[in-house]
């Protein structure tokens, strides 16, 4: 800052020196300090009646009266020896001989007494002066003075933390600052320079301090303060400094009010020595003569504290005020600082608000510090400014004429971008029109305009990308490309912005292209960037070197001795990416470990400097992983403490719920402008970033959150963040445009896989991915289908990915869903693509599993129309099947073609000999094939083969059952089939060798096996065999005693429930436990009971009729499970209740239409496709799947409210994804147990 009351002040330019050093360098200048005894005047009495600190001339007159006793009335040697010395009081030589000559009569240790008695040291406090001249940032503080008072000033200290350095011992301990004491100290560290002796013998002595004294001098810009110019403190240090440097001796000031004649000032200069006589300030003789020299003290001091500089790192806040207040300087603003925010009056228009916020806006980019990233806290502090004003601001912009609204928006947009803030979020529109207007006349433009235009044009790239108007992206590159030449900066802007188009594109080609053609010409930091880049393509070793190459450019390029806040900003940044690349390398850690630490300990040192990139970095990522905020609404309420007490709050003015994720958005800008990439080697970078900022944008913004997931994502985020309830928020048009990306990027990745070069691992990974996403947006794009079928088929031709275990789980639920999908037309070409395709053969005992396509298409998929081609695959699938490599897949095809009704009587016999082919036959039986064993009940077989016997002899052998035996389910699928034909004793036999399973079963685990089998299921299959033991012992007494045996036990794994249809046929349950049974299924959120319950509701509808009481309590219980939306049963009750209705509506009482009514209509409200509906405790997607089943199936009889099936079937109809309208179609299809639908 520059000082009013220095203008007329003959030594202001030695002021502003010694300013210009204290404040060279933080935390600590590069002006040292020396301070002698007259700034000790300048203390505060403990008590009133103190007085001031004695000075040299009082201690001098007390040691020459002890010296020379006065003798009153004589006229004695001793008195007239005593008025000559005090006459001479003030001379150098005077005080130091007589100190000598005190110690000489009385000892040294007398003197050391004198001494403390006349230098009262604890009756004195530091003064208000003390307290200022220690928090300025001297390098260091020498002092010859005895006395604690700038220690003891110093411990208080609230800006410095100063250590005491007392002793030659305390040197290599003491850090700077310090405050040195040459002289010693109070009250024990001597001794207590005074006499001549003592001066003499000091460099002897004391040589460290002398070396200590040099060096500052040397080092610093060394002031003196509290000296005299015959102080013989000042003159000894001040001689010693210039007898040691000769004429290499730094300039010396001396400041005080020193009331120097010409010649003596003349002299001083002469040794190097600049007097800065505060006496001759123009207001000196005005202050009181009590007050003169300690005003003058203050007078300088407040001249250092006014000169500090402005802070850049407090940017963009202005400087701050003093502590205490300035009392005799006027402080002009320094240049560098930013401006306040204009004050708010009621006068001004909007068209005057904005002229003023640009006034301020212009001056504070001007001065800002070069950040690369602001701190974040700096970030959100230009938005908390922004948005406070932003309505009066837009207000203000458009009435402001086009030159003048370029210039404001100019303004505008560099502050938004460097608060991270999107322009969809403010002012787009605004400055899209007045680009549109202007461009006509671009050329025209002045060169500041010009660059200001091409400025705005950037950020509208940017903008388009960000919110993927291809349009609006590819208008302005084009139009930027040709203008750019002479604007470094702005081209590599350019650059940039077009590789993340092509990255988000998915153009990997064209990437790839643009990053290799990329010479980076501006700042170093352009490197970095495009390292991060390299890295998302997989290109680990370039990106490695690249931002090596960035972080030695940047550290080259640190000024040295300044502020430098760009460089140091842009190496926080340089280094985060480098820790990145060690820790990412694997086999390297320990080797890597120093260096990273040493990373962390400069990332510590650069944060102390303004530059808080690494912790921002991690901060954001812990904020991001906390739950996203809940959207404001126009009126929220709250409960109190209070009973019944209610706040209610109401949000006035428009609700933009992406305001409320703000820093998602920031979030996203600050990986892009930092240069981080997602990930490199095997350490995820900004990834989590990235994907939780995602997380927060999904419900506000789907499609800025796609974007950002798809780079980022891998398989285990896409249940979590790429959810059926995205899909469906995601418009058709947008989902088709991710679908052309998706497909882009799975033929770059297959061609880099092909390729087999270091980067296929990285590749195969984004092949996954891609399968994975594409296979979700099919179903917002069922015309896509059959494209997307097609590119998965022909992965699966290539026999490296369905053997991959990153890629095989993925075709297979394309092939699923890819029909799910399409529209049934497309089905059958669908379906001869499927056949046609190469039937699967057996990989290999080692290789991950592989499955046909076939093997994975949904069970309600038909054919439509009869095609000639479906004679050949039926040709070529039998000839598959005596294959031995490819029999598994071609009995999965067989068994599908032969339900579809396409195999002729030869083709059945075909089918039967190879089905039955002899090299195939283990144990009586067909092997290599997908088939239960009941299966070959119903397939043809050639005459001699006996699949009874030999199920009989498999199954109903006296070997004691398993839990293997239960679990695969063959057995109760056996004993289901009704052409397995079993007699009394064997029926008899199979319900004793149960018995003794159960009798001797474990309990089931507290804590269960998760590589084992499922437990779940075993519990439901031996519920399944005491099922369909029951519906065959009907007619056998004996079987039902054993029955009757078996359900007395109370043992894991049997449960009854399964059964209760034949039980109470047989008296083994009573209507009353089976009804106990039934509502504590339907009451239960146990996943095995949920089986179990599923098991019964199948047998109920199989058995067409049980028990009437039964019954009549089943219809009411399972109606108010859809009524209430009970989790746990409701997918179970849905579908039976869809099943009954469709087969055998008059089974079902009218009685419990309208409590079905009124569950469906809640279960369409809650499941509305416009809003998330992740908070359900149900899965929406398969409630809406039955529901519309169970609907559609009472629209044809007529059955239920009939607003509800209206709203249903609109609903239906609208729905954007295919679930309703599936669940609609299978209202005409046959019941199918088994379970859930879809269920994993």
């Amino acid at each position: 800052m520059r000082l009013r009351t220095m203008s007329t002040f003959t030594d202001a330019p030695h002021i502003a020196r010694i300013a210009e050093a204290l404040w060279a360098r933080e935390p600590v200048g590069s002006a040292a300090l020396l301070v002698g005894a007259g700034f000790s005047r300048n203390a505060t009495p403990v008590r009133a009646s103190g007085g001031t600190m004695p000075a040299w001339n009082d201690i001098y007159g007390t040691m020459v009266n002890q010296l020379y006793p006065a003798q009153s009335g004589k006229a004695t040697d001793e008195n007239e020896q005593s008025e000559r010395l005090l006459k001479q009081s003030g001379a150098t030589s005077a005080y130091l001989r007589v100190a000598e000559e005190f110690e000489a009569q009385f000892g040294r240790n007398v003197l050391d007494k004198l001494i403390l008695a006349n230098v009262p040291d604890r009756q004195f406090t530091p003064g208000k002066l003390h307290k200022m001249l220690v928090q300025l940032p001297w390098a260091d503080i020498m002092t010859t003075n005895w006395d604690t008072l700038l220690e003891r000033a110093a411990e208080s200290a609230e800006e410095r933390v100063y250590d005491i350095l007392r002793t030659v011992e305390e040197i290599p301990e003491a850090r700077a600052p310090r405050v040195i004491k040459l002289h010693g100290s109070f009250p024990s560290h001597r001794p207590f320079v005074f006499t001549e002796e003592d001066f003499r013998t000091y460099p002897a002595r004391f040589g460290a301090f002398v070396n200590l004294a040099q060096q500052l001098a040397m080092e610093n810009t060394l002031v003196l303060l509290g000296f005299s110019g015959d102080d013989p403190n000042f003159l000894f240090w001040s001689g010693w400094v210039r007898d040691r440097l000769g004429s290499k001796a730094p300039l010396i000031y001396l400041v005080g009010a020193l009331g120097l004649s010409a010649p003596k000032r003349k002299m001083l200069e002469s040794r190097r020595i600049q007097p800065i006589d505060l006496a001759k300030l123009e207001m000196f003789e005005t202050w009181p003569k009590s007050q003169q020299i300690e005003n003058a003290h203050q007078w300088f001091l407040e001249c250092l504290r006014a000169a500090e500089p402005y802070r850049a790192k407090r940017w963009p806040q202005p400087a701050a005020g003093f502590v205490p207040p300035l009392l005799h300087v006027s402080p002009v603003p320094d240049s560098r600082s930013p401006m306040p925010d204009p004050q708010s009056t009621d006068i001004n228009t909007p068209v005057q608000k904005v002229r003023e916020l640009v006034l301020q806006w212009r001056q504070n980019r001007t001065v800002y510090p070069g950040w690369i990233v602001p701190p974040f806290a700096t970030s959100q502090l230009l938005w908390r400014r922004l948005s406070m004003r932003l309505d009066e601001i837009i207000g203000g912009l458009r009435a402001l004429d086009e030159d003048e609204r370029l210039d404001a928006l100019f303004e505008l947009n560099w502050r938004q971008e460097a608060a991270l803030v999107p322009l969809v979020l403010t002012v787009d529109d605004v400055i899209l029109e007045l680009l549109d207007a202007l461009i006509g006349r671009y050329e025209q433009l002045a060169a500041e305009p010009a660059r200001q235009f091409r400025a705005l044009a950037l950020a509208v790239l940017r903008h388009a990308r960000e919110e993927n108007d291809a349009g609006l992206h590819k208008r302005w590159s084009d139009w930027l490309a040709p203008r750019l030449a002479e604007d470094t900066e702005g081209l590599e802007r350019l650059t940039y912005e077009s590789c993340l188009g092509l990255r988000a594109d998915f153009d990997i080609d064209g990437l790839e292209a643009a990053l290799n053609k990329w010479n980076v010409q501006g700042d170093s930091f352009w490197l970095l960037r495009k390292a991060a880049l390299l890295a998302d393509l997989g290109r680990d070793e370039e990106a490695s070197l690249l931002s090596a190459q960035a972080l030695n450019a940047i550290r080259e390029q640190t000024q040295r001795g300044v502020t430098d806040i760009a460089s140091w900003s842009r190496e926080s940044f340089a280094l985060l990416f480098r820790s990145s690349v060690l820790f990412g390398t694997l086999g390297d850690w320990r080797e890597n470990g120093p260096v990273r630490d040493r990373f962390d300990m400069r990332q510590e040192e650069l944060q102390s400097r303004g530059c808080p990139g690494h912790s921002d970095f991690f901060n954001l990522m812990e904020r991001l992983t906390q739950p996203a905020p809940p959207l404001k609404k126009e009126r929220e309420s709250t409960r109190r403490f209070d009973l019944g007490s209610i706040n209610r709050t109401f949000n006035f003015g428009p609700l933009d719920p992406r305001i409320d994720r703000l820093l998602a958005y920031q979030a996203l800008r600050f990986q892009e402008e930092g240069g981080l990439p997602l990930r490199i080697g095997h350490a995820a970078v900004a990834r989590q970033v990235v994907l939780e900022a995602a997380r927060w944008l999904m419900d506000v913004a789907p499609t800025r959150a796609i974007d950002a997931f798809l780079w980022a994502s891998t398989s285990k985020e896409f249940d979590t963040l790429f959810s059926r309830s995205t899909i469906a928020r995601i418009s058709a048009s947008e989902a088709d445009r991710l679908l052309d990306r998706v497909l882009r990027l799975i033929d770059a990745a297959k061609e880099r896989v092909d390729a087999g070069n270091m980067e296929s691992r990285f590749w195969m990974e984004r092949l996954k991915s891609a399968l994975e996403i594409a296979s979700r947006v099919v179903l917002r794009t069922p015309h896509r289908a059959p494209e997307l079928l097609e590119t998965g088929l022909s992965l699966h031709a290539d026999p490296r990915f369905p053997r991959s275990i990153d890629v095989g789980d993925q075709l297979r639920q394309m092939v699923s869903r890819c029909f799910e999908a399409a529209e049934i037309p497309a089905h059958d070409a669908m379906l001869l693509a499927i056949f046609e395709h190469p039937i699967t053969r057996n990989p290999g005992n080692f290789a991950h599993g592989v499955r046909d396509p076939e093997e994975t298409l949904p069970s309600d998929v038909k054919i439509g129309k009869p095609d000639p081609k479906w004679r050949k695959i039926v040709s070529d699938t039998l000839a598959a099947l005596r294959q031995d490599d490819t029999r598994l897949a071609a009995s999965s095809r067989m068994a599908w073609l032969f339900n579809a009704k396409l195999l002729n009587g030869k083709d059945l016999q075909v089918f039967g000999e190879a089905l039955w082919d002899p090299a195939f036959v283990e144990d009586g039986l067909p092997s290599g094939t997908v088939f239960y064993p009941s299966a070959f009940l119903s397939f043809p077989k050639p005459a001699g083969a006996d699949a009874q016997g030999a199920l009989c002899a498999k199954f109903l052998s006296d070997a004691p059952l398993t839990d293997a035996d239960l679990k695969s389910g063959a057995l109760a699928n056996l004993l289901r089939e009704k052409k397995f034909l079993i007699d009394e004793a064997q029926l008899g036999a199979l319900i004793e060798r149960l018995h003794v399973y159960v009798a001797n079963h474990a309990a089931v685990s507290a804590r269960p096996d998760l590589f084992s089998g499922n437990d779940r299921n075993l519990a439901q299959e031996c519920g399944r065999i005491v099922a369909n033991l029951a519906m065959r012992a009907r007619s056998s007494p004996a079987a039902s005693e054993k029955l009757r045996s078996l359900a007395i036990l109370d043992r894991y794994p049997l449960r009854l429930e399964a059964a209760y249809p034949w039980l109470l046929d047989l008296g083994v349950v009573t209507v009353d436990e089976a009804t106990k049974g039934l509502r504590a299924l339907t009451g239960s959120g146990d996943e095995t009971d949920v089986l179990v319950l599923s098991a019964l509701l199948d047998q109920i509808f199989w058995s067409k009729g049980c028990d009437a009481d039964f019954e009549a309590a089943l219809w009411p219980e399972i109606a108010q499970v859809v009524a209430v939306r009970a989790p746990s049963p409701l997918m179970s009750a849905l579908r039976f209740l869809a099943s009954a209705m469709r087969k055998e509506p008059a089974r079902v009482p009218a009685k419990i239409d309208d409590v079905l009514s009124i569950g469906l209509a809640r279960i369409l409200e809650e499941t509305e496709m416009t809003g998330p509906a992740e908070q359900l405790r149900y899965d929406p997607f398969l409630a809406r799947y039955f529901g519309a089943a169970l609907v559609s199936a009472m629209d044809r009889n007529n059955r239920g409210d009939p607003a509800m099936r209206a709203a249903w079937s609109k609903a239906i109809e609208s729905d954007p994804l295919p679930d309703t309208r599936r669940g609609r179609a299978s209202s005409f299809r046959e019941h199918k147990a088994g379970g859930d639908a879809n269920e994993d």
